[in-house]
């Protein structure tokens, strides 16, 4: 148990190495199991300084050999407290992929089924959840003991990692903070609505992270997780929810923007009775997504009952914004054998792009001159695009670069 420990820890703090502008200087952990005695020396023959209860947070100084940790606790004290009855935010953010039919997940490089595919991922990988703020969670994989960062949908990752709402009873902004005490400068703020990834529960206070940022809220501030969490229920919404546009004139439309500001770029418009999924909810401004896309619209304009005006007829004039249908999210490999017709199948003339393959240590994709894969061509990086000029069961001819070359079917994304 031990082991695992430490290897948990190590996760934990090389991903605040890897990850500077959303790590802490501090490193903090939360007392388990009862009463724990702070000791003066790594030992538990060690002079007692006092004893905490469970949910008491301590600031990490230094690790021992011996199974302790040197801490600092909030009432100024320093000493040394057992290893085992610590517990650290980075042991908590771990999930799993998961898709009913099994095969591949795609880990793409940006929140969207417009982006590119980084890898796909296997069924049943473990990945590390960094941010799952909004439907689409930004994770990294291990791959060969270095990790790949992107981002894949929240739909295909099983997680026990709990989520919550900043609310706030006059709709402003919280501080997160850089410690979970309200003497802790603030490293940044959140509107009320915002949905926050909880990584450690301590008493008074939670350890989140949301928009990029990462550290400390008070738990009269946060909603949604359970009774346990404070007094201040306000309007947070505790779930993803159903709303639709409701103009107050059945000829306007209502603006998604990039961020909650009237004078934020407008990324859709949008027609009453438009179905929008509602992930935070303010008193002024809700996080929504509309198919795909991601973005914030004012409440005001928002019904929730099911009732909207209906919108005007065709025969008057109006913009209409059309939503495109997405693509699948996840795309899976099935063998086929020889000789065995696919519909699926991408015909000449498809356009793609190049995809490191998942388990594989390679950051390049190689591309060749011949159909056996022998002569090596060229490498290319990841989302590099691409034409298939004939798609095969282990191997595709493609054009890339204005020339004919081959690639395993496994390197190819469309």
């Amino acid at each position: 148990m031990k082991g695992i420990k430490r290897k948990a820890l190590a996760a934990a703090l090389l991903l605040a190495a890897l990850l500077p502008a959303m790590a802490l200087a501090d490193q903090f952990a939360v007392v388990t199991g009862g009463r724990l005695n702070l000791r003066e020396y790594a030992s538990t023959s060690s002079r007692s300084l006092g004893k905490y209860a469970s949910g008491t947070w301590v600031r990490l100084l230094e690790s021992s050999d011996a199974g302790f940790w040197r801490v600092k606790t909030l009432d100024g004290r320093t000493g040394y407290m057992a290893e085992r009855y610590l517990t650290l935010a980075g042991t908590a953010n771990q999930g799993t992929v998961k898709y009913a039919n099994g095969g591949y997940v795609n880990l793409r490089s940006g929140p969207s089924l417009e982006t590119s595919v980084i890898m796909r991922v296997t069924c049943g990988t473990s990945v590390y959840i960094v941010d799952s703020s909004y439907e689409w969670n930004y994770i990294y994989v291990m791959m060969n003991g270095t990790p790949v960062y992107g981002y894949m949908h929240d739909s295909f990752i099983s997680s026990s990692q709990t989520s919550a709402t900043v609310t706030t009873r006059n709709g402003g902004r919280v501080n997160v903070r850089s410690g979970p005490s309200s003497s802790f400068g603030s490293v940044g703020t959140l509107a009320s609505g915002t949905k926050v990834s909880v990584l450690l529960k301590g008493s008074g206070w939670y350890q989140i992270s949301a928009n990029g940022l990462t550290g400390f809220m008070s738990t009269s501030y946060l909603s949604g997780t359970g009774s346990t969490v404070g007094s201040n229920t306000g309007s947070g919404a505790t779930a993803s929810q159903t709303a639709y546009v409701n103009n107050p004139k059945s000829t306007q439309v209502l603006n998604l923007r990039e961020t909650p500001s009237q004078s934020a770029r407008s990324i859709g418009q949008y027609r009453n009775g438009t179905q929008v999924k509602v992930v935070g909810y303010g008193a002024t401004w809700c996080e929504v997504y509309v198919g795909t896309k991601h973005g914030y619209m004012m409440t005001r304009y928002l019904s929730f009952n099911g009732s909207y005006l209906p919108p005007a007829s065709a025969s008057t004039p109006v913009y209409v914004y059309v939503t495109p249908t997405p693509s699948p999210l996840v795309q899976v490999i099935t063998p086929v054998p020889a000789q065995t017709p696919v519909s699926s199948v991408p015909t000449a003339g498809t356009r793609g792009t190049l995809a490191v393959r998942a388990g594989s240590s390679e950051t390049m994709v190689s591309v060749y001159n011949d159909s056996t894969l022998t002569s090596l061509k060229a490498s290319y990086p990841p989302a590099t695009p691409m034409t298939i000029l004939s798609y095969g069961e282990s191997v595709c001819m493609i054009l890339i670069d204005s020339g004919v070359a081959y690639v395993s079917t496994w390197n190819v994304n469309y």
